[in-house]
Order: C-alpha cells, then sequence, then structure tokens
C-alpha cells in the first residue's frame, strides 16, 4: 500500500466524514442512516491511512512529490 492521499485531500475527507456523520446522526432516517454512517467511516480511514484504493485503482496520487 503506497500512500497516495496528500494533506488537503486527508482535511477534505476528515471534514466529509464529518458531514456525513451529522447527517447520519441528526438528518437521515432508515437505510439512509447507514449509508452516510458507512460514507463516513470510509473517509475516516482512507484518510488516516493515507491510501485510497479508488485513486490507486485511477492512478491518482495527490501527495506531494518527494525533493
Amino acid at each position: 500500500m503506497v500512500p497516495n492521499v496528500g494533506i488537503t485531500d486527508r482535511r477534505v475527507r476528515y471534514l466529509l466524514a464529518l458531514v456525513f456523520f451529522l447527517i447520519a446522526f441528526f438528518g437521515a432516517t432508515g437505510v439512509w442512516q447507514w449509508v452516510f454512517g458507512l460514507l463516513g467511516v470510509i473517509m475516516v480511514v482512507t484518510a488516516s491511512l493515507s491510501f485510497c484504493p479508488i485513486w490507486a485503482a485511477l492512478k491518482i496520487n495527490t501527495r506531494r512529490k518527494s525533493a
């Protein structure tokens, strides 16, 4: 697993996770609670690991290149 998520991407993912969790706990009902909760968990995990399997499959890397 080569890290492919940069710092700005990580911050956006954490922010999206917060939004998804807030929607899951306060805005959604039924199945949508689970959907938004799962999306939040996915965002936290990919940000914490600095690795996104979708980015890897698309060969996208948002990390800075080493000097």
